[in-house]
């Protein structure tokens, strides 16, 4: 029974220029609609363009959506995941009432909800998936509802900073995080976009909020208002290493001279020695792999006026860097560890260039 409906629905769908869905359907037993079902999840999830819309309409003639629909309104928490599911699938937004009022107890619900009106392609796809998502006390989301979030706001990226603006204090950590990751990667479609909320994560009493917080504004060095708000001064005074590791490599993204400069004024005073080798690795990134920390304004007699804040542009030598002095000072120490890994990572990815030259010197 599957292989003939697949067979007449393929014929249908591509052999002709009317499928005639609803007569199709008439004429079937219950046991071969619900086969037929089966198959058009299949083929909904595999086929985009107006082969999907011509399928929505199959869908239509099986009386899918309408049943979703009642699912949602007096069904139970897996009924209604079914129903929006399959909504989903035919992009057939329901009324918006009917999902506010039942798909928002749960997380999950909430982002199938929102993934309903951005697959139906809704006008309101933005104001009304962020409402939905982000309404009421809302809970953290799965990586999907994440990924929901961010899609919904992409088009339209004002109601969701809108509601982030006004709401962001009072949401859990969790859910803060998640908020930051979406701002990280919406960059140039903000626009005018308040991101002052996102400044003031950085105050924020969990370290891993002001760590997202730095994550998410290392995207925005091009926006002027971001940069002036930002207190470059204040990262030797944050607690957390990890997190003044996720400042430095932020700060590195800008890349310009203000920045390096305030990555080198507090990665020299660092106490943490992961923290100063993320300090150490940005800059190296920048100036690239052959180049030395700046001297100190009090040089060590004999050894630290050999570091000199440009390229040489030499070759790494065979032995690789040489050894800190055994009273080197600590930023110099995580200078020459982060250089020597930027070193091989270089010298792995030339001799992937010349496997072939390689090769050819080995074997001869």
């Amino acid at each position: 029974m599957r292989a003939a409906l697949r067979s007449e629905l393929l014929d249908r769908l591509y052999g002709r220029d009317d499928p005639a869905w609803d007569a199709w359907v008439a004429g079937l037993s219950a046991t071969e609609q619900a086969v037929l079902e089966s198959l058009l999840d299949v083929y909904l999830r595999e086929l985009d363009g107006r082969d999907a819309e011509s399928l929505a309409g199959l869908g239509r003639a099986l009386g899918i959506g309408e049943r979703s629909r009642r699912h949602i309104a007096d069904g139970d928490y897996w009924d209604r995941i079914h129903a929006l599911v399959w909504l989903a699938l035919l992009r057939d937004a329901p009324d918006r009432d009917l999902l506010r009022a039942h798909c928002t107890e749960t997380a999950r619900e909430r982002a199938a909800a929102a993934k309903v009106l951005y697959a139906a392609g809704a006008d309101d796809c933005a104001a009304t998936g962020v409402d939905l998502l982000l309404r009421d006390d809302p809970d953290s989301f799965s990586v999907f509802g994440v990924d929901t979030l961010y899609r919904v706001a992409e088009g339209d990226p004002s109601p969701f900073f809108e509601r982030a603006a006004a709401d962001f204090a009072a949401w859990p950590p969790a859910l803060q995080r998640q908020a930051l990751l979406v701002v990280r990667h919406l960059t140039t479609v903000i626009g005018d976009a308040d991101l002052s909320w996102v400044v003031a994560a950085l105050s924020s009493s969990e370290p891993s909020v002001r760590g997202a917080a730095w994550r998410a504004l290392g995207a925005y060095g091009w926006n002027p208002r971001v940069r002036d708000a930002v207190d470059l001064g204040a990262i030797p005074d944050e607690p957390a290493p990890a997190v003044r590791a996720d400042a430095y490599r932020a700060l590195g993204v800008w890349g310009d001279a203000t920045a390096l400069a305030a990555i080198d004024a507090a990665g020299r005073a660092d106490p943490a020695p992961r923290s100063r080798v993320a300090a150490a690795a940005t800059l190296i990134a920048q100036r690239g792999p052959d180049a030395t920390p700046a001297p100190r304004e009090s040089p060590r007699p004999g050894g630290e006026a050999t570091y000199a804040s440009t390229a040489t542009g030499a070759e790494p030598s065979a032995t690789g860097p040489e050894p800190p002095a055994p009273d080197a000072a600590p930023f110099d120490v995580a200078w020459i560890w982060a250089a020597e890994h930027a070193r091989f990572d270089r010298l792995a990815r030339d001799i992937s260039r010349d496997r072939e030259r390689l090769y050819d010197e080995v074997r001869g």
